[in-house]
This record gives C-alpha cells, sequence and structure tokens, in this order.
C-alpha cells in the first residue's frame, strides 16, 4: 500500500526522493574529492613541455691510467635510464684529457690526482647524534666529489617506540640512571637522504655523493670532479681539487668547506683562478635529490619546490620579496615522466616572466632539504640565487623499483653558455643548505628562512591536481586552534582534537537544528497527513495530474512546507572541515609521532594505539614493515575506521525521518547506507588516527544532538504542525510558506489555463 501511494503521489514521492538523493550526492562528491586528490598522478603544472631542452654537456672524454672500481650490487636490479654527462665516467679520476684546443695554455688540462694513504683515519664528522645542544644531526662527508655520504638526525626516529626510548635515554644523561638505558639501534634513526645510487651502462652502480662537485668546463674542456681522487682534504670539512695543462701549470683551484650550523649546512665554494689569463668556464654540482617516501606510503607526496623573486623588470627594488605560493610545484610524478623536459628551471613559465631563482627544495611528508643564497643573521643580503645556480636539470634512474632523481645545478647555464673567470680573480659559488623538518617554528621565524618565504615550503595540499579543493587558509586556522589548545588549555593534542570538534559542532549547531527540525516537522506532517492523502488516492488515482493539483493544494492549505528542510547543508559546510583537517593532519609535523591522551595507552607495555596522530591508531597491532593489500597499504590492524561505520549506521538512523517509501527510495537509502557505512570508513581504513577520531567524535555528537532535536519534535503538538483547513492560508506568516503558498497558487493556475486552452481548441475543432 505504502509503495503503490508513494509512486502514484508525484509531489510526496518527488520531496521523499529529494531527500534521499542529496544525502547520496554529497556522498559521492566527498568520495570523487578524496580519491582525486589521494590518487591524482599528476599535477598538471609539471615540467614545462615547450621548455628548450639543454642538450648534453660536451662529452669530452676523459682517460686515466687509475680506475676507482663501483662495486656492484648483486641485490639491485637497476633499470638503465639515459645518463648524463660524467655519470658513465664517475668511477674514473679525471686526469689528461683528450681534447686540444689549440691553446698551449689549455692543452691537455687534466685534475691532479691526489694520493691518499689507506691507514690514514676517516674524515671527522660534522656534529653529531649524541648531544641535542650542539647539533641536530651529523653529516658524514667523502673526498669523493667532495660530498656528503648521509645526513641522520639526532634526535629524530622512524617510530614512536625509538622516539620514546631515546627520550628516557637523553633524560637520563647526567644521572645515576644513565648506565641502564641506551639508545635505540641506528637503523630506527632517521636518515634525512643518503647518497643514492645510479646505474651505469655497463649495469653497475656509480655512488653519488648528496651536494657534490660533478664537473666544471674551462675553455670548453670537460674536467670530471666525482672520483675521490680528485680531492684532497685540507681540514674538517674542507677539501681542494687543482687543474693543470699538459705542462703541470697551475690553471684553476677549487675550493670547498662544508660547515654545520643548527639545521643549516653551509658550503663555502670558490673557483680561483691561477692561469695569470682570463678564462671561461661553466660549473656543475649535484643538487638535493628525490628523498624517501614516508613509511606509510598512504599517498607518495615527494615534490620539488621553489621559491623565486619576481624579476627586475616586474619587481626592481625587491618589494615582493620571494615568492612561494606552490605555482610552480613539480610533483616526483611529474618529474619522473621520461616524456617530460629535463629542465626543472627556468620551466617556460620563469623564463617568460623573468623569475629569478631564490631557492630550490626537495621535500617529502615531513623533510625537506633546500638551496638558499646565505643571508646574515639578521636576514639581510641577496635572496637571489641566480649568480650561483643558472640553471637546474634532472636525471632519472630505476632501482629496486624505486625512482632515482638526481638534480644538477649549472652556472651559468647547461646549454654550452659559459662565463668569464679574469686572471687572478675568482668566482664564489656559497650556498645554504637547509636540511631538516618541515616545521613552522623553524622556517617561519628564524632567519635566514623567514626572509627567504621558506615557510612557503609547508603546504597542507595533499595535491595539485584540486589544489583548492585543500582549503590551505582553512588548514592553517584549523592548525592554530588545534596548537592553542595543546599548548594552553588541554596540553594534550587528541583532547585538543575533541575541543575543535565541538567548537564546529557548536557553530553549526543553529544550522544543524533548523535542518533537522526541518525534517523531522516535515515527516510528522506526511503522517498526519497520510488519511487525506489516501482519500485522494482513491478518488484521483487514475488521473495524475488532478492527484498532483489536489496535492498540492492540500500541502498549500496545511501549510505543508518542504522547503523548510535545508536537506544536507551542514554536511556540506563540514566537508572543507574535514578536507582542510586531512591535510593539515596529514602534513603537519608538530603532530608528528603526537600520542593521544596523554600518552596514557603507551603505558600499557607500549600499545601502539593512539600513538601516532599522523598515522592510523593501530589498535590490534603495528606491523614492522607495511605491506599492501589490495588499495591500502596497511601499518597495522585499525578500530577507529570500524568504529566510525558503526557509528555511521546510527547517525543515519537517528537523523532519517519516518516516512512511507517507494521501492526505488528504499533501494537509494540501501546505497547510501552501505557508501556511508562501509565504503567511506574503508578509504579511510589508513588515514591519520587524528582524522578518524576527528570524524567519529563529531558524528557521536551529531547522534546526541539528533536526539535532542528529535525529542523537541516529539514534544511539539501535532496541531501545532497541521493547520487546519480553513485557516491555514489566512495566518501563514512564514516567509518560505508564503512563497510556496504562491507558487502552488501560480501553479495551478497555470494547469487551469491550460486546460482552459485545451477545451476552447476542441470547440474550435
Amino acid at each position: 500500500m505504502g509503495n503503490s501511494r508513494g509512486s502514484s503521489d508525484p509531489r510526496a514521492a518527488a520531496s521523499a526522493r529529494l531527500r534521499r538523493l542529496i544525502p547520496i550526492g554529497v556522498g559521492v562528491v566527498i568520495i570523487l574529492i578524496v580519491v582525486l586528490i589521494a590518487t591524482a598522478p599528476r599535477s598538471g603544472r609539471g615540467v614545462d613541455s615547450k621548455a628548450i631542452a639543454p642538450e648534453a654537456t660536451p662529452t669530452t672524454a676523459t682517460t686515466s691510467t687509475e680506475t676507482v672500481a663501483a662495486e656492484p650490487s648483486e641485490q639491485a636490479k637497476p633499470t638503465v635510464a639515459k645518463p648524463p654527462p660524467t655519470i658513465e665516467t664517475a668511477t674514473k679520476p679525471a686526469a689528461t684529457t683528450t681534447a686540444n684546443s689549440g691553446d698551449r695554455l689549455l692543452d691537455g688540462l687534466h685534475v691532479v690526482i691526489q694520493t691518499v694513504d689507506p691507514l690514514a683515519p676517516p674524515l671527522p664528522m660534522l656534529g653529531g647524534l649524541t648531544d641535542l645542544s650542539a647539533a641536530n644531526m651529523q653529516v658524514q662527508l667523502t673526498r669523493q666529489g667532495a660530498g656528503i655520504v648521509e645526513i641522520p638526525f639526532a634526535n629524530i626516529w622512524t617510530n614512536v617506540r625509538a622516539k620514546r626510548q631515546a627520550a628516557a635515554w637523553f633524560a637520563a644523561q647526567g644521572t645515576s640512571a644513565a648506565g641502564d638505558l641506551s639508545l635505540p639501534p641506528d637503523d630506527e634513526r632517521f636518515i634525512l637522504a643518503t647518497e643514492p645510487q645510479v646505474p651505469l651502462p655497463n649495469g653497475q652502480l656509480a655512488t653519488i655523493p648528496l651536494l657534490s662537485a660533478r664537473s666544471i668546463s674551462i675553455g670548453g674542456t670537460e674536467l670530471n670532479l666525482v672520483p675521490a681522487a680528485c680531492w684532497k682534504a685540507t681540514g674538517k670539512g674542507k677539501f681542494t681539487a687543482e687543474v693543470q695543462n699538459a705542462a703541470g701549470e697551475p690553471i684553476l683551484r677549487i675550493d670547498r668547506a662544508w660547515v654545520l650550523n643548527d639545521w643549516d649546512i653551509t658550503l663555502d665554494q670558490r673557483v680561483v683562478n691561477l692561469s695569470g689569463r682570463d678564462l671561461t668556464i661553466r660549473w656543475s654540482q649535484y643538487g638535493p635529490p628525490n628523498l624517501e617516501a614516508d613509511r606509510s606510503r598512504y599517498m607518495d607526496r615527494r615534490r620539488f619546490r621553489f621559491g623565486y623573486l619576481l624579476g627586475n623588470a616586474q619587481d626592481p627594488d625587491r618589494l615582493a620579496g620571494v615568492v612561494a605560493d606552490g605555482s610552480l610545484l613539480l610533483e616526483l610524478t611529474d618529474v619522473t615522466n621520461e616524456d617530460a623536459n629535463p629542465v626543472l628551471w627556468p620551466g617556460e613559465t620563469a623564463a617568460a616572466e623573468g623569475f629569478e631563482l631564490s631557492w630550490f627544495a626537495s621535500t617529502n611528508r615531513y623533510f625537506g632539504m633546500a638551496i638558499h643564497p646565505l643571508l646574515d643573521a639578521e636576514g639581510r643580503g641577496d635572496a637571489s640565487l641566480e649568480s650561483v645556480v643558472g640553471e637546474i636539470t634532472r636525471y632519472l634512474a630505476t632501482v629496486n623499483d624505486e625512482p632515482v632523481v638526481l638534480t644538477t645545478c649549472w652556472w651559468p647555464t647547461a646549454t654550452g653558455a659559459e662565463a668569464t673567470l679574469p686572471a687572478g680573480g675568482e668566482k664564489s659559488l656559497a650556498m645554504g643548505i637547509y636540511a631538516g623538518p618541515l616545521e613552522q617554528s623553524i622556517l617561519a621565524d628564524r632567519e635566514p628562512y623567514r626572509s627567504l618565504n621558506m615557510s612557503g615550503l609547508i603546504l597542507y595540499q595533499m595535491s595539485s591536481f584540486c589544489a583548492i579543493c585543500t582549503f590551505q587558509w582553512l588548514a592553517h586556522l584549523l592548525l592554530a586552534v588545534l596548537a592553542f589548545f595543546d599548548h594552553f588549555v588541554v596540553f594534550d593534542w587528541g583532547v585538543a582534537i575533541i575541543l575543535l570538534v565541538i567548537c564546529v559542532r557548536t557553530l553549526l549547531h543553529p544550522i544543524t537544528r533548523k535542518s533537522q527540525m526541518g525534517m523531522q516537522k516535515f515527516g510528522k506532517q506526511m503522517q498526519r497527513l497520510k488519511p487525506e492523502i489516501d482519500k485522494l488516492q482513491k478518488k484521483y488515482g487514475g488521473d495524475k495530474k488532478k492527484m498532483q493539483a489536489e496535492q498540492m493544494r492540500l500541502f498549500r492549505e496545511h501549510g505543508i512546507n518542504p522547503l523548510q528542510m535545508l536537506g544536507c547543508l551542514p554536511m556540506f559546510l563540514q566537508m572543507p572541515v574535514w578536507i582542510a583537517l586531512y591535510a593539515a593532519l596529514y602534513f603537519s609535523f608538530d603532530l608528528r609521532q603526537q600520542p593521544a591522551f596523554w600518552g596514557i595507552f603507551q603505558e600499557f607495555g607500549g600499545w601502539p594505539f593512539l600513538a601516532d596522530l599522523a598515522s592510523p591508531d593501530h589498535f590490534f597491532w603495528e606491523a614492522a614493515e607495511p605491506f599492501k593489500f589490495f588499495m591500502w597499504n596497511v601499518t597495522g590492524g585499525n578500530l577507529l575506521p570500524l568504529l566510525m561505520g558503526v557509528i555511521f549506521f546510527f547517525q543515519q538512523k537517528y537523523m532519517t525521518p519516518k516516512t512511507s517509501m517507494s521501492a526505488e527510495q528504499e533501494t537509494q537509502q540501501k546505497i547510501m547506507r552501505v557508501m556511508m557505512v562501509v565504503l567511506f570508513p574503508l578509504m579511510l581504513y589508513s588515514a591519520p588516527s587524528g582524522l578518524t577520531l576527528y570524524i567519529l567524535t563529531s558524528s557521536s555528537i551529531g547522534i546526541l544532538e539528533s536526539r535532542h532535536i528529535r525529542k523537541q519534535v516529539d514534544a511539539m503538538d501535532l496541531d501545532d504542525l497541521i493547520k487546519p483547513a480553513k485557516t491555514a492560508a489566512k495566518v501563514a506568516k512564514d516567509p518560505k510558506a508564503r512563497a510556496y503558498a504562491k507558487m502552488m497558487e501560480r501553479r495551478k493556475q497555470k494547469q487551469g489555463n491550460s486546460r482552459g486552452s485545451e477545451t476552447s481548441f476542441k470547440k474550435r475543432k
């Protein structure tokens, strides 16, 4: 009976269908946005396809009587890509070249081969790992390219258990308990970057140290600077290499000196002309490579970023400062596309607009490595890096199914241009290297990062495919509110998230209350009118138009207004909060490895439940190594997403008004229930537990809110909800009700005119 009535009452059926189609549409939109943001492979703003690709550096070969062989890896399965110049000779010292420039002074240019005592002690390290007051990291140097082997952090760890163990060890130093504790093993220490290995054409792997010198071209002759035999260690963090001609006369000297300062590494390097005449040179060194992916690999958001100045034509006085809005962002998938242009800087936009490079960075979820100009302690100095880096290119390789991206910084360019170095002169190629976390308190408040606007490295954006959908401004606002609650009110990030839920639900309560009261009232009104609608069904069941007109009249006379329901407006208003909070919790370093509820669960034998609000909750267990299961990268067994599905079920039950439904409407309701109760929690199974905690708390409060509103509606007199037919039209004071009544009247008149026209036509006929 109910099904036939629903199908025969167009207005009631349309209203009921609308109430169920809107939630389904909202669910579909939410799921599509999450899927597109989380899985978008490309940004659409990647490497400029129209930029001119640089030719390879002159392929002048190098020969030597001495070879430093690379050790092949049996486990590595390299995919050989097109090698950059000097990679294929990276294991050979740059001795006498075969090129003959026709200039006696430049004949037989070679890098002097250094003799190293095999019994000499290893090179001293910069920084350390056991004294946090002295250093945040340790920099291991190598003579190969005068570069860096790896950069481990002193007190940043790969997991929460190691973090807690290290915190106890550092706190016990200087006390009697120090001997009973130990630091976690080195394999649990977080390493920002390690020298990458790239495949050679012969199948072996060549190791390229971080930020190492690559080559120098003198008068068109390129000399390889990667081999260790080219460099002499002259002090702690200091190296020198010398270029001579065939007669043994000194032509050029290259000095490199590394200095560690907090989170920054200063590379003071210079090229000195010893020849007594002007030289044309071109310099290249390796820049920041792609960093390791986050352990969870829920979303691989490794990126290459640029900070730039508008250029002298647009901003001659540098009033605009450094721009770092993410407009020139390159996702790793953009850079690793073999068909993409190898020029990363300047791209088409930067070249056309005359932008000047200020800094260049490689980032992952929480950390970054960036080269930047050197400023003084007050942030004063030239913010442009153009005098050191004129062009940045990339080289691609794949080792063990992992992408390897080597960036090469050129000066002045990689396309054959050379700069003049006057006799007796020197060229400074000094730069700073930021190597640390993407933490707001560091990048936004300290120099030189503040003056260079390097806080732009912190991007709460899950994908540049839909950058506007992540609501950057809202993510910053939500994190500011959370930080206030954590730092000054409750001193716990988990409780701060719950307080944020209360704040958001309180702000939306008037809209939620009006919407749900409208839905409940409409359901009760429809139930009260059921006998009269049944009469209309019996009387006009065969005439749908007449039935519709009479039903509209009945609604108008009793003051029933379907427009009183705001539908899913409260859910729409919460969508930006969910998405922005998702991005904020996923990328905020402040929440990395932060426990919920003051770490009370970890007191039970190190239980990993809610030990890291930026990772899944790990209620049942935490996997030693993440593993792939269908579309999920599983890091453990999680409870909150399952509870979220249960809460969604009860939320739908309490928020859906009881009305008669057709078979089609019941099917739509089931689809909506499956989407919200099953699919949505599955999609968020590996999401940060801080986000699932927020949604779970918000939904629970929503159920209590709905029950309270339902009690208010139940307490109302049904006579107040259903107006008497004779007085309803007269006493209608609600503007929406009057508008609805007018709309019904116009429709009735229009239908009457249509029938009148049809009758007169028949008469004329």
